[in-house]
């Protein structure tokens, strides 16, 4: 299996150019932040990023995403958007593809205006990157520490889709969507709703297990007591803090992370 090379960058003056009305997303990418530019895709392959809207029949005006890796040469890239209702490793319909010119930028959010092409999206939706040429530039993973398994996909060259910690990639992928009925990223959305895990729960909430509730403990992390706020809206680090903890229960990815060390653990043993 493919493993991706990719070079760090501590992006100094994010220059976004989203709007007042909030994209969907699942980084927890800010302003000031390391990002991961990933150079490992080879042409006609694609990272992509799954979202799920407050409701279907919303119409996708722009996406917006970081894309560079100390270069600054221009590329084109395919976009493609697909209905994800199905949930799995690769997408259904597609709902709409084209070609974009991008020149690689360390420091400014590139945006892709397609307000005027009328996608109308299903609830549970795809955003992809198409590459025409390996190396930088290249779409970027947030380095929060965390990852939400079921929201970050690759399909790579003789392998198909997969989801990116199968890769063994550990950040979200700064990719977002803008949408007519906007959207919450992981300083903003709402609690509350039953679940009974992460998936269940909207973009910026993690789902408490004790109470099969959907909360947050941060929006940013000055709530966190030294440590960072992921894109869960989990504190990682720090002296836990948490403006908004439901409390009971091991968070996701406290759980995910069990499992991993018990896996590894069982395989050195045998």
């Amino acid at each position: 299996m493919r493993v991706f090379a990719f070079v760090t960058v501590l992006v100094l003056a994010l220059a976004s150019s989203a709007g007042a009305v909030p994209d969907l997303q699942n980084d927890g990418f800010n302003s000031g932040d390391s990002a991961g530019f990933m150079g490992g895709f080879i042409a006609g392959e694609i990272g992509a990023s799954r979202f799920v809207a407050a409701e279907a029949a919303q119409q996708l005006l722009k996406v917006h995403l970081l894309f560079g890796g100390q270069s600054t040469a221009t590329r084109t890239i395919t976009l493609h958007v697909w209905d994800d209702t199905g949930g799995t490793d690769a997408p259904g319909t597609e709902l709409f593809s084209a070609d974009f010119q991008l020149t690689g930028s360390d420091t400014a959010m590139q945006e892709l205006d397609v307000s005027a092409s009328n996608i109308t999206l299903t609830q549970q939706f795809r955003v992809g990157i198409e590459f025409h040429a390996a190396g930088f530039p290249c779409i970027a993973q947030d380095k929060d520490g965390t990852i939400a398994n079921d929201k970050n996909y690759l399909m790579a060259d003789g392998f198909g889709w997969g989801k990116s910690s199968m890769f063994g990639l550990t950040g979200d992928w700064i990719i977002r969507a803008g949408t007519s009925g906007g959207g919450s990223g992981p300083d903003g959305g709402a609690t509350g709703g039953s679940c009974s895990g992460n998936p269940d729960c909207p973009v910026g909430n993690f789902c408490d297990l004790a109470n099969h509730t959907c909360t947050f403990e941060c929006r940013t992390n000055d709530d966190c007591g030294g440590g960072s706020c992921n894109s869960l809206g989990q504190c990682v680090g720090g002296d836990g803090g948490g403006c908004c903890q439901s409390g009971g229960g091991a968070s996701g990815g406290a759980f995910a992370l069990a499992l991993l060390v018990l896996a590894v653990v069982g395989r050195r043993r045998r």
